[in-house]
């Protein structure tokens, strides 16, 4: 069986990021390993992001006037910490369950951000990926990523509750290797 991939889609705020953190933790508690980027949401509106293999969390934006912030949208992000995650992503194969968040126009449309995301889709040395992207990005992402193991899958309020158990079961789908 090749590996699957299936983007998470849905309204800012919806639970995307909760859905990829609670299914990261029960592949976790079941001994799979996990690799890959969270972005995580600050009560001020800034961002971090978590690598989910070691752990380390990162300030990814920075506050408005730094002169090296990579500018897309409202958000200035850090181009050492867009760096530093390139290399987490990169070194997070192999690995059961593989996570990125997100995917959005600074990859999609720009090229630059987690853009190392898709050569690490693409190698497929995991047995499911999670990839978050905006609703409007669904369509690029689907074009950039191998189209055979691609599922999109709408996060809403009403199913981000059980979405972190029906993921893992698709994680537990897949035969059993060793990362």
């Amino acid at each position: 069986m090749s590996p699957r991939i299936v983007i998470l889609t849905g309204e800012r705020g919806v639970g995307k990021t909760t859905v990829c953190r609670k299914t990261v933790a029960l592949a976790r508690a079941r001994g799979y390993t996990c690799g890959g980027v969270l972005t995580l949401s600050r009560p001020d509106g800034d961002r971090d992001v978590l690598d989910v293999r070691s752990g380390e969390v990162r300030r990814l934006t920075l506050e408005p006037g730094a002169a090296s912030a990579v500018v897309q949208g409202r958000f200035r992000f850090d181009p050492v910490t867009l760096a530093w995650g390139g290399d987490a992503l990169a070194q997070a194969l192999p690995c059961h369950l593989f996570v990125v968040d997100e995917l959005g126009p600074l990859e999609l449309q720009r090229g630059e951000g987690w853009i190392r995301a898709l050569d690490v889709l693409h190698a497929a040395d995991f047995t499911l990926a999670l990839v978050v992207v905006r609703p409007e990005l669904v369509e690029p992402a689907q074009s950039a990523l191998p189209p055979s193991a691609t599922t999109v899958i709408p996060v809403t309020t009403r199913n981000r509750d059980e979405l972190p158990q029906a993921l893992w079961e698709m994680l537990e789908e897949k035969p059993a290797s060793t990362f």
